[in-house]
């Protein structure tokens, strides 16, 4: 495994791209992590970098108890979540913030509500409010709301779970389209 620097695209049609690229990737990985061949692969190979060698046979013998696999899947996947959403915002803020239309972007039907998503996602999945947010409340995207009365609750999944985080990159990834940044 070798590990050079990263391509950084100015557009941000091909960053975001780049953010869907690593979404599936990790997809991909847990489907291959997950099927019966996989076993052999991951009991004899391993990754290095510099001088270190990270040996794959634990993630073989996590992959062999059904609750660690289970659980080691759903925190592989909301780790996929978090940066999918966290790269996707911050890189949509981003962009609109140097092309001069923030203004514009803070008025789309998504904004708050990624937003605040975002935030709890950067914070350990629990749902904070400041002062300004508390009195935007409620705050509503595609059926889903987020109340004032959740405030300090970790981030229920059945509100904003991994079909939830896909949408919600694609109405990102619609209005850079739109709006050619």
């Amino acid at each position: 495994m070798s590990a050079s620097s990263p391509v950084v695209e100015d557009r941000l049609s091909e960053r975001l791209k780049t953010v869907q690229n690593n979404y599936v990737l990790g997809l991909a990985s847990l489907a291959l992590l997950t099927s019966e061949s996989a076993q052999i692969q991951l009991r004899a190979d391993s990754a290095q970098f510099g001088g270190f060698t990270v040996q794959f046979l634990q993630v073989a013998e996590l992959m062999l108890v059904p609750t660690h696999r289970d659980d080691a899947i759903n925190s592989f996947l909301l780790m996929l979540m978090c940066s999918l959403i966290k790269d996707t915002f911050e890189l949509t803020r981003h962009h609109a913030k140097r092309g001069g239309v923030l203004a514009a972007l803070k008025t789309q039907h998504w904004y708050q509500f990624a937003r605040l998503v975002r935030n709890c996602l950067g914070h350990n999945f629990i749902l904070e409010f400041n002062e300004r947010d508390l009195r935007m409340m409620p705050v509503q995207w595609r059926g889903r709301t987020l109340t004032a009365s959740m405030n300090g609750s970790p981030l229920p999944l059945h509100l904003f779970g991994y079909e939830q985080a896909w949408q919600l990159f694609l109405d990102m990834r619609q209005y850079s389209l739109d709006k050619g940044l």
